[in-house]
């Protein structure tokens, strides 16, 4: 019996030796396992805060981007209003220039004109033009009747009709006028 003992006590710590191979081997397995599934882990984490990163980056851009856009625009429309006071302002002085100023006005205006031996009409409110100025400073006929607008003078030569006043000479070039105005207010900025 004492062999059947040793044989049984054989059988079983070999059996047991044989667990324990086979339990080390499965929890060596399950490491493994579980590292590669840490490393995986890992990598997606990283992978996923890679790509947040990239995407708050893009979206912090495109806010960056409206948030300049919005401060370009408000400059813009500051500047805009700028000029456009500043015109205002231009335009109210020369809309009662004074009598002398008027006359080098009207000399300027009326010598680029080939108006000679036309007719001429002063608007019913004009205080600073009468009709000895206009014919010392060209050859012009009064036109009789009441004037049909208020400021300034009219000139008539022929089927060619010209409205002579400081604000018409602004309105006919506030396109140069702005762009001038605009240059002088803020020079060249650097886009």
């Amino acid at each position: 019996m004492a062999e059947l003992d040793n044989v049984s006590k054989k059988v079983l710590d070999d059996a047991r030796k044989e667990k324990d191979k086979i339990l080390e081997e499965a929890r060596g397995k399950a490491r493994a396992i579980i590292e590669d599934a840490e490393k995986k882990a890992k990598d997606i984490h990283r992978s996923g805060k890679l790509e947040a990163w990239e995407k708050q980056k893009e979206v912090l851009n495109i806010e960056l981007s409206r948030a300049k856009s919005g401060i370009n625009q408000k400059m813009l429309m500051y500047k805009i209003g700028l000029v456009e006071d500043t015109i205002d302002r231009a335009r109210q002085k020369l809309a009662d220039p004074g009598r002398k100023d008027y006359e080098k006005f009207l000399k300027k205006t009326l010598g680029e004109l080939d108006v000679d031996g036309g007719f001429y009409q002063i608007g019913s409110e004009e205080v600073n033009i009468d009709d000895k100025m206009i014919e010392s400073i060209k050859s012009l006929k009064k036109v009789e009747g009441k004037p049909d607008f208020k400021k300034g003078i009219r000139i008539i030569k022929g089927k060619a009709e010209y409205n002579i006043t400081p604000e018409s000479f602004i309105d006919a070039n506030i396109d140069d006028i702005r762009m001038d105005t605009a240059l002088y207010l803020f020079g060249k900025e650097k886009q």
